[in-house]
């Protein structure tokens, strides 16, 4: 992967020196893309995360665990934004190609550009699949109140227990399913708790969490989807 990689950085220096034109470059340009992502698929296939010596679920719970103390001492988006900056031009546009296969981007009669078309790598859909269907994979979604809450989709009850107990190494960790769907009525139905941010018992909401209770195809039939809350405590102090 590392050779395609340097020649990919110089047929755009040569293009860029103007030794090779424009279609030469797109052309060459393309194979290397297209061999890379080649590498790249049979990299993602030969990862099985069941085999693993460590449980996928105790190491989101760590990843997750930093995120938090990141959010929480209100450091996260500034550490992003330093590591984004440290990047040159070069790194940033190889991070980006890795999860994007095109934009098109339109100029309105006011100047201004407009997002028309953007297309996902093969490669990473393939990455997101593998992760949602070992429950590893988060997205956010909007509360009733508007409030966007991180969510864990296609968890099995397996997975749950264990990321709870993994998550139980650094705080007190509450779990409330808090609706489910009902087939009659055609829609996610309360059935404990709202998703507040802290509750009556002083946990905080750590995220949610979308389980599946049969198979897990995606997209996931609705009448398997059970969302329940994590909800955290810090531990008192021993004196």
């Amino acid at each position: 992967m590392k050779i395609y990689k340097c020649r990919k950085r110089r047929i755009k220096e040569a293009y860029l020196k103007e030794i090779v034109d424009v279609e030469e470059f797109s052309k060459e340009y393309k194979a290397i893309d297209e061999k890379l992502e080649i590498l790249e698929q049979k990299r993602i296939e030969t990862i099985d995360l069941n085999k693993q010596i460590f449980s996928p679920q105790h190491l989101m719970a760590d990843r997750d665990v930093e995120k938090e103390k990141l959010i929480r001492s209100n450091k996260f988006y500034d550490m992003l934004m330093a590591e984004w900056k440290n990047k040159d031009k070069e790194e940033k546009q190889e991070f980006i190609s890795k999860f994007l296969e095109s934009i098109t981007v339109e100029k309105d009669s006011k100047g201004n550009y407009k997002l028309v078309n953007l297309k996902l790598r093969k490669t990473f859909i393939s990455q997101i699949y593998k992760l949602m269907r070992n429950g590893m994979f988060d997205m956010t979604i909007a509360d009733e109140k508007d409030k966007e809450v991180r969510t864990t989709v296609m968890m099995d009850k397996q997975e749950l227990e264990e990321y709870i107990e993994r998550l139980n190494d650094y705080y007190e960790v509450s779990y409330y399913e808090i609706a489910r769907l009902d087939e009659q009525k055609k829609g996610y139905q309360k059935k404990y708790l709202t998703i507040d941010e802290v509750n009556n018992n002083g946990e905080k909401l750590f995220k949610l969490v979308e389980l599946v209770t049969d198979d897990k195809k995606y997209p996931q039939k609705k009448v398997n989807r059970i969302v329940g809350a994590i909800r955290v405590k810090e531990r008192e102090k021993v004196s």
